[in-house]
C-alpha cells in the first residue's frame, strides 16, 4: 500500500487557525456588525437584491467569516431560510437519541475519526501459501475529505495557485494542477500535487512525473501512457457526468482506474442532474455490480458550504474537491463583489494570509464535519459513505406529508424570497408586525397578514378548509380550548391549562432574568407553564413554582432536588430541535458572574452540555430517570423532549413505556439562544413531518390515548398551533414567539456579547433593565389570549365544541401546490 502522507493520518487532528481579518470588507454585503456574516433567511442590509440563488449572500459571507476567524459559525434565534430546496437543500443529516452509543467529538471528549483513502480498494486478498499475491494497492490516505481542484477560468492566476498549494502542503492534502500551468515555483509542493494531464505532459511535468502522488486524466485512452509515465501513483479519471455516465465508469474500472472524479458545474448541476442525485445513482450502480470498493469517487464543483460535505459522503462520494469556496476565502465576493474585476482574480495575493484564510476555511468545515457526525453517533468517516439509510430525504418525505391532504384547487403558497425589511422567510414582516400588535392589543390583526409565512413549506403549504370558503368568523365564539396534560390515569395530578399552548425552555444566561420572569409571570396569569430551560432555577421565579415546569438536561446545571421538589412537571431534555445531537452551549461572553453561579461553574467560561445523557443509551436507562424524579418528586409529571430523527416514532413509543407523560417532539426549524449554522437547518426533520408519523405510531401500538403530544420548534400563530393538532398533537410548546412579542425583530445575534439590542437576550444588568418584567408578562398573555380567539375562530368554522375534536383531523385541511412570488 502506498502512503504519500504517512504522518498525515491522525485520530485527532489539529489545524492551527489564526485571525486573519481584511482591512475592509471586500464585498457589498452589509449586516448587523455583531452578526459577523449574513443569516439564513435574512438580506443583508443594502439597496440591492441578491443575483444568485446559490451563492447567496450568506454562503460568501459565512466562507469570509470561517477563513477571517477559523471558527464555526454560531449564531441565534434558530432558522430563517426556506423550508427545503433542489440538491443539497433537500437533505436532512439523521440522528437518533436515548438508545445509541455515547459520542461527543467535538469537544475532544472522545475521538472522531476524518481519515479517508483515496484509490482502489481489493475485493478480497489472494495468497500463495503464506506470501501475498495481491496486486499492490495504490492508495493516499488524507487526512480529511476535502482535497483543492483548480478554480474555473483562474488556473493561470501565479498567486491565487501558490497560496492554494502553500494551505495544501499545511494541511497535508492534495491541490489538483492542471499540466498546462505547471511551472518551476510548484516544484517544492510536488507531495501535494494530483497532476491533470489533457495530453502527453510537458517537459518539466515529465521530469518529475514519478514524484507525483496522484495522476489524473481527462481521456480514458490516455490510460497506458499514463501507467507507463507513473507506475507508482493512483490514477484518476476526470469525467463529466452525461448520461452514459454509469457506463463509462463501468469502462474505467475495467482499464484500472482508481479513482473516478466527477466534475460539476459551479452550482453543483450537470446535464443529468445535480450532485446528490447523480451520485447516489452512480454510487447505487457500483453496489449492484459489486464493484463499489473497486474504486473511489471524488465529487467537485458546486460545494459552498460545510454541509456539502458530508451530504456528498451520504450520496456516495468518497472525497469532495474545494474550488470557487477556495477563491471566496481569499475574499472574493463574486456577484457581491465592490469593485470588478475582482482583485483576488487579477492581483497579486498575501502568500502568508492566503494560504492562511484557506486553512482557516478547511479548519472551521473540518469542526462543522465533527459536529455532524458526532450528531449521528459516527466515529469514522468513511462509515458514512453511501448510507443513505442516515439521511432524511425532502422529497420522500414530502411525498409522504402531501399524501396526507386534499390538493386545494384556488389557493396558492408564497414562495420563498428575500426582500428589503426586517425579518426572513420563516418570520416577514407580517408575521413579525402581526405578532407585535397581537401582543400590544390581544385581539386578532384586521388589515395585516398573519396566519403564514414564506418559508414555501410545512404549516406554510397548509390551509384549512374553510379558509377558501366566505365565512365570516365572530371575534371570539364560544369553544373549549382545554388540554389535561395527564392521560394516564396513574394516580398523579391532573394538569389541565385552559389553552393547548405553554412556553417552552429559556435557560437563565440565554435570556435575561427580567424576561424569564415576565415569562413566569405570564404562565401564572395564563394558568399555564413556563419551562425553566437548563440554566437553573432563579430565586425570582420560586413565588411562580406552581406554574415553572423544572428541566433536566443532560449537562444538568442547577439541576437540584429542591427544585424539582417543587415543579409541578420536570421536563428531561434529551434533545432540542434547533441543535439536535449536540447538546446545549451558552457562549463564554454570556457567562457573568451571577450566570455561572446559577450553573455551579466559572465566569467567562463558556459552558457545553454533552449529547446525550452520559447515564442513558437504554429505554431501561431512561426509565431509570424516570424512576429518579418520582423518588424524588414523586407529585411530579413527567416530560419528555426530544428531536425529530427518523425513528422518533420508536422514541416516543419507548418514553411512554417509560412512564412519561408527555412527550414533546422539538423540530429542527425551532428558535435557541444559540447554535451551530450548521446544525440548524441539516439535521432532523421539521416539526411537521414528525408529528403525524409519530401520531399515527403510537395509535397503531395502542398507547396514543395515554399520552400527551406536544408539538414544538417553528411554531408561531394560533393557526400553525391549529394546523399541530390537525397532524395529531395535543397541543404546543412555543419560544420564540414569546420573544417576539416583546419586539425581538430575529436579527440573529442573541448569542453575542451583551445579546439583541431589545436587552432580551442579554445577561448584562444594565441591559437587561430594557425589559420591565410586567410589560412582558402583559405582551405574552396579549399575544396568548389572541391566539386563543384565532382557535375559537377555527373550532366554530369546523363546527367543533372542543380542541381535543381536531386532534388528527388531517381531513380538515388542505394542502397547497401552485406558487404565488408575494402577497
Amino acid at each position: 500500500m502506498i502512503e504519500r502522507f504517512k504522518d498525515a493520518a491522525s485520530w485527532r487532528l489539529s489545524i492551527k487557525r489564526y485571525k486573519t481579518p481584511f482591512s475592509m470588507n471586500p464585498t457589498k454585503l452589509r449586516y448587523h456588525n455583531k452578526a459577523g456574516y449574513v443569516h439564513f433567511g435574512q438580506l443583508p442590509f443594502g439597496e440591492y437584491k441578491e443575483t444568485d440563488t446559490y451563492w447567496t449572500s450568506q454562503i460568501i459571507s459565512q466562507i469570509h467569516y470561517v477563513a477571517e476567524t477559523g471558527k464555526i459559525p454560531v449564531s441565534g434565534g434558530g432558522y430563517g431560510g426556506p423550508f427545503a430546496g433542489e440538491g443539497f437543500d433537500g437533505i436532512w443529516f439523521d440522528m437518533s437519541e436515548i438508545v445509541r452509543p455515547t459520542r461527543d467529538g467535538i469537544h475532544g471528549r472522545e475521538t472522531i475519526s476524518t481519515q479517508i483513502n483515496l484509490g482502489r480498494m481489493p475485493i478480497h486478498l489472494l495468497f500463495d501459501g503464506k506470501k501475498l499475491k495481491s496486486p499492490q494497492m495504490k492508495i493516499i490516505k488524507l487526512p480529511f475529505p476535502m482535497i483543492f481542484t483548480p478554480i474555473p477560468f483562474q488556473s493561470e492566476n501565479l498567486e491565487l495557485n501558490l497560496a492554494v498549494l502553500n494551505a495544501a502542503q499545511q494541511l497535508k492534502t492534495i491541490s489538483i494542477i492542471e499540466d498546462s500551468v505547471f511551472i518551476k515555483e510548484f516544484l517544492p509542493f510536488i507531495p501535494n500535487i494530483c497532476i491533470r494531464l489533457s495530453d502527453y505532459p510537458s517537459g518539466i511535468v515529465q521530469e518529475h512525473i514519478e514524484k507525483f502522488p496522484l495522476i489524473e486524466i481527462t481521456n480514458l485512452n490516455f490510460v497506458t501512457v499514463a501507467r507507463e509515465l507513473s507506475k507508482n501513483a493512483p490514477l484518476s479519471l476526470y469525467v463529466e457526468p452525461t448520461v452514459d455516465i454509469e457506463h463509462q465508469i463501468l469502462i474505467a474500472v475495467e482499464k484500472g482506474i482508481d479513482i473516478i472524479h466527477l466534475g460539476f458545474n459551479e452550482v453543483g448541476n450537470s446535464p443529468i442532474g445535480l450532485i446528490p442525485d447523480v451520485l447516489r445513482k452512480v454510487h447505487l450502480s457500483l453496489v449492484e455490480k459489486g464493484l463499489r470498493n473497486s474504486i473511489s469517487i471524488l465529487v467537485s464543483g458546486g460545494i459552498a458550504a460545510a454541509e456539502h460535505i458530508p451530504k456528498s459522503m451520504i450520496c456516495g462520494a468518497d472525497c469532495t474537491g474545494l474550488d470557487i469556496a477556495l477563491q471566496v476565502a481569499l475574499g472574493c465576493g463574486l456577484w457581491a463583489d465592490i469593485r470588478f474585476p475582482c482583485p483576488v482574480e487579477h492581483e497579486k495575493i498575501d502568500l502568508k494570509l492566503g494560504a492562511q484564510r484557506i486553512v482557516n476555511l478547511v479548519g472551521s468545515w473540518h469542526d462543522q464535519l465533527l459536529e455532524v457526525l458526532g450528531a449521528m453517533g459516527i466515529r469514522e468517516v468513511r462509515r458514512i459513505r453511501g448510507e443513505v439509510g442516515r439521511a432524511i430525504w425532502y422529497k420522500e418525505r414530502q411525498a409522504r406529508f402531501k399524501s396526507l391532504f386534499e390538493i386545494s384547487k384556488k389557493s396558492s403558497y408564497i414562495l420563498p424570497s428575500n426582500e428589503l425589511s426586517i425579518g426572513d422567510q420563516r418570520w416577514p414582516r407580517w408575521l413579525l408586525n402581526a405578532t407585535f400588535e397581537m401582543a400590544r392589543t390581544g385581539n386578532i390583526p384586521q388589515k395585516t397578514e398573519y396566519k403564514i409565512g414564506k418559508s414555501g413549506g410545512g404549516f406554510d403549504r397548509l390551509i384549512f378548509k374553510f379558509e377558501e370558503q366566505d365565512i365570516e368568523l365572530p371575534q371570539n365564539p364560544s369553544a373549549d380550548l382545554s388540554l389535561k396534560l395527564n392521560h394516564r390515569n396513574d394516580g398523579l395530578p391532573q394538569h389541565i391549562i385552559p389553552m393547548p399552548i405553554y412556553s417552552g425552555g429559556m435557560s437563565f444566561g440565554s435570556i435575561s432574568l427580567n424576561v424569564m420572569l415576565g415569562r413566569a409571570m405570564a404562565a401564572q396569569k395564563l394558568f399555564s407553564f413556563v419551562s425553566t430551560g437548563e440554566g437553573g432555577y432563579p430565586d425570582a421565579i420560586i413565588p411562580y413554582s406552581k406554574h415553572v415546569i423544572t428541566q433536566v438536561a443532560t449537562g444538568l446545571f442547577g439541576v437540584s432536588e429542591e427544585s424539582i421538589g417543587r415543579a409541578p412537571i420536570v421536563e428531561f431534555k434529551y434533545a432540542q430541535g434547533a441543535k439536535p445531537g449536540l447538546g446545549g452551549h451558552l457562549l463564554a461572553d454570556k457567562v457573568t458572574e451571577v450566570v455561572a453561579k446559577a450553573r455551579e461553574s466559572v465566569k467567562g467560561i463558556s459552558l457545553f452540555s454533552p449529547f446525550p445523557f452520559h447515564s442513558v443509551y437504554s429505554v431501561e436507562d431512561h426509565k431509570k430517570h424516570i424512576d429518579w424524579i418520582k423518588q424524588v418528586n414523586p407529585k411530579a409529571l413527567i416530560n419528555v423532549k426530544v428531536s425529530t430523527p427518523s425513528d422518533v416514532d420508536m422514541v416516543a413509543v419507548g418514553s411512554y413505556y417509560a412512564g412519561a407523560h408527555i412527550i414533546n417532539l422539538d423540530g429542527s426549524y425551532g428558535g435557541t439562544g444559540a447554535a451551530p449554522e450548521i446544525s440548524k437547518k441539516n439535521i432532523a426533520m421539521p416539526i411537521e413531518y414528525a408529528v403525524p408519523f409519530v401520531h399515527k405510531f403510537m395509535t397503531e401500538e395502542g398507547c396514543r390515548d395515554e399520552i400527551t403530544l406536544i408539538a414544538s420548534g417553528g411554531i408561531r400563530n394560533g393557526y400553525d398551533i391549529a394546523k399541530a393538532i390537525a397532524l395529531g398533537a395535543d397541543g404546543a410548546q412555543v419560544g420564540t414567539s414569546d420573544l417576539i412579542a416583546l419586539t425581538c425583530e430575529r436579527l440573529g445575534v442573541c448569542e453575542k456579547d451583551d445579546g439583541c439590542p431589545a436587552g432580551l437576550t442579554t445577561t448584562n444588568p444594565e441591559f437587561a433593565c430594557m425589559v420591565d418584567s410586567c410589560w412582558a408578562r402583559d405582551r405574552i398573555v396579549n399575544l396568548r389570549h389572541a391566539w386563543g380567539s384565532q382557535l375559537k375562530q377555527i373550532l366554530y368554522a369546523l363546527d367543533m365544541k372542543h380542541i381535543s375534536e381536531l386532534r388528527g383531523r388531517t381531513d380538515t385541511l388542505l394542502y397547497l401546490e401552485k406558487a404565488k412570488r408575494s402577497l
